[in-house]
């Protein structure tokens, strides 16, 4: 008898990757494809690591000499940590260290602690979660980190807060319909039940967070939650059984371009044509990762199971993790089906 199927933990990114593009899902998710990741992701990165280290009571005095100087490198520690990572992601350079400092500073100005929520009988940085629910027809499993969580009792109030590192607020449907404060709301309402008053806030820190950078959204009802919940159940059958079939049922190239300004559609492919067009401007087009073929490396377990993959430039990642009875093997991406390359 063979085990049971492992089930898929869902995440917000996951159901956005999934949502956005069905082949780009299976990329990422089955395949396990690597992707090189971009400046802006990386910056997020060291940005949100700074945070998880202040967030801790006994950095307090950290983050105050910090908030004095109004400069994070005021602290060596930091400071080598950023430099560590960023020299490990590639934006080590002048310009990009110092946006990682004007970002991490924003965050940390805007009542970090939670001060001007009045008495907290809670507060947390980087809050994980990992919880089965079931029910009268609900059954799913959810993920994720929550940057800021403030539990106030004296309202019954929880304020989840994310930061963003990305060049755009949000727009359309990323308003209306924000799958990271679904799921946010909905674990925080099965954690913490007495704090009825839930409300996310996302504060983009390259843009003022008392006006537009700070995007605080509307409380989700009970009701909308339930709804959801009902969604969810349904969206862990379909990925828990999701084959090459489903991969190539839902592509974004075949999907309108949304009007409401957010990302979505042919978009998200990108319009090169070949991998390293080149722009009037002589820089190259953007393009999904998946868009074209590639050689990469996988990490293999005694089963052939893949565990990580990488780029050839990145082999050495590989081999460092690499165990007895371990393989590493030469394997080739085709190419994305709707654009005719497998």
């Amino acid at each position: 008898m063979s085990p049971p199927k492992q089930k898929v933990k869902l995440s917000a990114s996951r159901l956005k990757t999934a949502k956005t593009c069905s082949w780009l899902y299976w990329s990422k998710y089955n395949l396990k494809l690597p992707d090189k990741t971009n400046e802006g992701a990386a910056r997020g990165s060291i940005c949100h690591l700074i945070f998880e280290c202040l967030g801790n009571k006994r950095h307090k005095g950290t983050y105050k000499r910090i908030i004095k100087a109004k400069d994070i490198y005021v602290s060596p520690a930091v400071k080598r940590l950023v430099l560590k990572h960023a020299e490990r992601l590639g934006v080590a350079d002048k310009e990009n260290v110092e946006l990682m400092n004007t970002m991490t500073l924003a965050g940390l100005e805007y009542d970090f602690f939670g001060v001007k929520q009045g008495k907290l009988d809670e507060e947390h940085s980087e809050y994980e979660f990992d919880l089965h629910i079931k029910g009268k027809e609900k059954d799913y499993y959810i993920k994720g980190f929550i940057d800021k969580l403030f539990l106030c009792k004296k309202n019954n109030s929880a304020i989840i807060r994310d930061f963003k590192t990305s060049k755009q607020v949000f727009k359309g449907e990323e308003v209306t319909k924000n799958l990271q404060d679904y799921i946010y709301s909905l674990a925080v309402r099965h954690l913490f039940p007495d704090y009825k008053n839930r409300h996310s806030e996302f504060l983009f820190l390259k843009f003022d967070l008392n006006g537009k950078g700070g995007v605080h959204m509307k409380k989700l009802s009970d009701r909308i939650l339930n709804k959801f919940e009902i969604e969810l159940t349904k969206t862990q059958v379909y990925l828990d059984n999701f084959s090459l079939r489903h991969a190539k049922g839902s592509y974004a190239a075949d999907k309108p371009r949304p009007t409401d300004g957010s990302f979505g559609g042919q978009i998200v492919c990108g319009f090169a044509k070949f991998k390293g067009q080149l722009k009037k401007d002589g820089k190259p087009m953007w393009h999904c990762a998946y868009k074209f073929p590639f050689d990469y490396y996988a990490l293999c377990d005694k089963k052939d199971k893949v565990l990580q993959t990488a780029f050839p430039e990145d082999y050495h990642v590989l081999v460092s993790k690499r165990s007895e009875g371990y393989s590493i093997k030469k394997m080739h991406y085709s190419g994305c089906p709707r654009w005719n390359y497998t």
